[in-house]
């Protein structure tokens, strides 16, 4: 027993001779959950570093190799010839020059056309706002590959109803197999992504600003020049960069429109080296392209994280005063309306009842009362009763659901220790931005190589498509729930500790279940992308793991039987749609 002085005094005991001293509570817990902690944190170092640094690794060593015809670890040695020869030819100053026109095109488009939605949906008064601004953003439940399907239908010069209409009203002929056909459809396919960045911009922009200009004297076109648009700029460059790097690299609409005249661009240039007509692959030329992409990307990475690091110079929202009064059009309510309503039938609307009116035609025709006796389901008949077709749709579903359960999984786990993992977890964090700078079709290639020389038995299964996606949408998934778990605040689990909880109590019933809804979206939002991802199903198809989106190419570019194409485009429209209604859905029921 301690004595009275001991007591008395409040002196702890002293350990008698040869007691080792005994440790405070909380000591060994904590020292116990730190070292738990370090594994967790050096768990998801190991699982990035597969998943991301060893496929790049193998695409730069594949680069380096001598390895036409031949796969990378069978040829010996190191060679810069693959550099070399690309840097000689006459091609990379053709692919690099289509590349920089698609590119900046597309941007270009998409910026007028989503700066101008923003504006008028979240400043001013137009009337409508509620069909017209769901509508834009349509072109996010369309895969890519239908969506340039849907533009060849709607579009082609012989039955195209657009290329009809623009011929006979104004005497110009269409060409969508094109560069300008190409930065058409891409354009109209990046607004949504870029509407979404913009509006909350346009949104909390204070029209005091505004007003004092106007008081000032200044015109409506000064104000917007003078005012809004330098205020609005550090969002849209970072929007501009971002969108740059999702143009260099867009597989699906430069193969399906400018494949067919030999137009090619850097990502669609990598997938001719390794899968072209003649079937004679070059992997190692095919992987140089692969890292001269992945370098430009990197730099559209590096000036995107400028702009977001700078955007908070530019904040003018405040909590005081700030109000949101909208914009009156007055006379011009009517025709920009009007315009706005025609952007969405000729961009949105025609293209798909194109591609659905094909569907049920026997032949190609025009839309038109004429052709109604012909509509049948013959083509949806011959592709469900195609054997083929049952094995993809179970294929695409499994890649699908396995690579929503494992990204939400991955992504979760990356968050956590981004917000709760110190800086080593924020450095892993960090880490996974890498994914951006590597275009899809590039990261098919290195996992490609990666797993037919390592000996794992993925290669030709649903597996191997499952890791590459999941590696595709870690990082977009992990930024999702990072956000919503930096919304959380700190006194919720503070006072779960004080009561007395574990930290994995507290997990489990106090963060898991308040971040539940946003992993949910993002499952939901992954398992939608990955039904039309098409250049890394198509470089990791074989006849056993071919997915619905890579039958809709074969129909194209094999057979050229766009009624069943348009068919076999509708379903997988169909699943997207869905797919992408239940996000928004859980979305809206999050924030209600």
């Amino acid at each position: 027993m301690q004595s009275d002085t001991q007591l008395s005094t409040g002196v702890p005991p002293q350990p008698s001779a040869g007691q080792p001293p005994q440790l405070s509570s909380g000591v060994r817990p904590k020292r116990r959950r730190d070292r738990v902690l370090v594994g967790v944190n050096i768990a998801i170092g190991v699982i990035l570093a597969y998943l991301v640094l060893f496929p790049l690794g193998m695409l730069v060593y594949s680069s380096l190799k001598d390895s036409e015809l031949k796969l990378p670890f069978q040829v010996p040695g190191f060679t810069l010839d693959n550099f070399t020869q690309i840097f000689s030819s006459t091609r990379l100053f053709e692919v690099a020059l289509n590349s920089l026109i698609f590119v900046v095109g597309t941007v270009v488009l998409a910026l007028v056309i989503s700066v101008s939605l923003a504006y008028l949906f979240e400043r001013t008064d137009i009337p409508g706002r509620r069909f017209l601004a769901p509508s834009t953003l349509a072109p996010m439940a369309v895969p890519a590959t239908v969506m340039a399907v849907a533009w060849v239908l709607a579009a082609n010069p012989a039955n195209g109803p657009i290329a009809l209409a623009v011929e006979r009203l104004f005497g110009y002929s269409i060409n969508i197999y094109s560069l300008p056909g190409m930065i058409l459809v891409a354009g109209i396919f990046g607004v949504p992504g870029m509407y979404i960045m913009l509006a909350p911009t346009f949104a909390r922009l204070n029209i005091e600003f505004e007003e004092a200009a106007a008081t000032s004297g200044a015109g409506w076109l000064t104000r917007t020049r003078k005012v809004v648009l330098p205020l609005t700029m550090p969002g849209i460059s970072a929007a501009s960069m971002l969108l740059v790097v999702i143009a260099l690299e867009e597989f699906a609409i430069p193969a399906i429109l400018g494949m067919p005249h030999q137009i090619f661009v850097f990502s669609s240039q990598v997938q001719a080296a390794l899968q072209p007509p003649s079937g004679m692959a070059d992997y190692g030329q095919a992987s140089a392209y692969g890292i001269l992409l992945v370098l430009l990307s990197l730099v559209m990475i590096a000036v995107y994280r400028r702009q977001t690091r700078e955007s908070h110079r530019f904040q003018v929202v405040g909590g005081k005063g700030y109000r949101a009064t909208p914009v009156r059009l007055g006379r011009w309510r009517v025709p920009i309306v009007t315009l706005v309503t025609l952007y969405v039938l000729v961009a949105i609307v025609v293209p798909i009842l194109t591609i659905v009116w094909t569907s049920l035609t026997p032949f190609l025709q025009p839309i038109g009362l004429d052709g109604l006796g012909s509509l049948s389901l013959a083509n949806y008949s011959a592709i469900f009763t195609n054997p083929s077709l049952t094995h993809a749709l179970v294929n695409t579903l499994l890649i699908s659901l396995f690579t929503a359960t494992l990204t939400a999984g991955l992504a979760l786990w990356l968050a956590l220790a981004s917000t709760r993992g110190g800086r080593f977890g924020r450095a892993l964090f960090d880490l996974s931005f890498l994914v951006f700078a590597i275009p899809s079709v590039v990261l098919g290639v290195a996992v490609l190589f990666l797993y037919l020389y390592l000996p794992i038995p993925v290669y030709g299964t649903v597996w191997i498509i499952v890791i590459a996606l999941t590696t595709r949408y870690i990082p977009r998934g992990s930024r999702m729930i990072e956000t919503a778990l930096l919304q959380l605040d700190n006194g919720l689990e503070e006072v779960g500790r004080v009561s007395g909880a574990s930290n994995a109590t507290v997990m489990r019933r106090v963060v898991f279940p308040l971040v539940a809804p946003t992993v949910s979206r993002t499952w939901l939002w992954v398992f939608a992308n990955a039904l039309g991802e098409l250049p890394i199903t198509l470089l990791l198809s074989s006849s056993d793991n071919r997915t619905v989106v890579v039958m809709l190419w074969d129909m194209i570019g094999e057979s050229a039987n766009y009624p069943e194409a348009s068919a076999l485009a509708v379903l997988l429209l169909a699943l997207s749609a869905v797919s992408v209604w239940w996000v928004n859905r859980r979305g809206f029921q999050q924030h209600t």
